[in-house]
């Protein structure tokens, strides 16, 4: 049985809604819905979502559907941080790509979908799973951290009702509800508590940055004239803190690829 953590949890319109578990949807359905307006030339079932490659006047597109009502809601940040990001970044003047909406709706009147262009090319990492580092993603590190001081430097709107909180208030509630999650004997085990307490000493000295927020290997690809594409924008935000991206990005090498080098 999947558990419901709360870290996974939002507020909506007074309504505690999960992000983290979709539901399945029917794949007929779905295809009917959307062959409507476009071509389906492939559509599967990605857990959270329904994934599916599109083609409407000889462009591939990219979809993406939400499959519950709070997954619908980050979806929606998404398409926000997409909007935003190509407002404020040229393609014609950046290697730093993310991608560009093309439509969006709701499926059922309440599931989210949208659709972008799609990216092609190589994905630093196929997967979240342990690997081995490739010599392209070390090569590429300059770039990718660049990548990311590029975003906390944008003048992001605030993208969702989220993001009321004061930064420094919000990463130390999410911090605490992350260490909430984390069975008793592990914190034991790895001393958690002491890192909790580095994360509450140095509260004050964080300053309020825009982030990606799921900023991994896995969501960056390397794309043709060497341009580097980020996509999964759900967790962006504008009261994030300073290097979030780039430390959540060595996190994540670190544990999910398990490469401490």
């Amino acid at each position: 049985m999947r558990k419901n953590l709360k870290a996974f949890q939002i507020k909506v319109n007074g309504r505690v809604l999960d992000y983290r578990l979709g539901k399945k949807l029917d794949l007929g359905k779905t295809k009917a819905f959307f062959e409507k307006r476009y071509l389906i030339k492939k559509l599967w079932s990605g857990g959270r979502h329904i994934l599916g490659i599109l083609e409407k006047g000889n462009k591939v597109l990219f979809l993406k559907l939400a499959t519950t009502e709070g997954i619908s809601t980050v979806t929606k940040n998404e398409y926000r941080w997409n909007e935003q990001f190509n407002k404020l970044v040229s393609r014609s003047v950046s290697n730093f790509w993310v991608p560009q909406n093309k439509d969006c709706g709701l499926y059922k009147d309440k599931l989210f979908y949208l659709i972008t262009d799609k990216f092609d090319g190589e994905l630093l990492a196929q997967r979240p799973e342990r690997i081995r580092v490739s010599t392209i993603l070390q090569n590429l590190l300059p770039s990718v951290i660049e990548f990311s001081e590029l975003i906390q430097e944008l003048g992001i709107d605030q993208l969702s009702d989220q993001e009321n909180s004061e930064h420094q208030r919000w990463f130390l509630q999410k911090t605490k509800s992350w260490y909430g999650d984390i069975p008793e004997d592990i914190r034991e085990r790895y001393k958690v508590m002491d890192l909790l307490k580095i994360v509450e000493n140095g509260i004050p000295r964080l300053q309020k940055r825009p982030r990606h927020g799921d900023f991994t290997p896995w969501h960056l690809i390397i794309l043709k004239g060497d341009k580097l594409g980020l996509f999964d924008g759900e967790h962006a935000m504008v009261n994030g803190v300073e290097y979030y991206d780039i430390g959540y990005f060595i996190q994540r090498v670190f544990s999910v690829l398990q490469n401490q080098d």
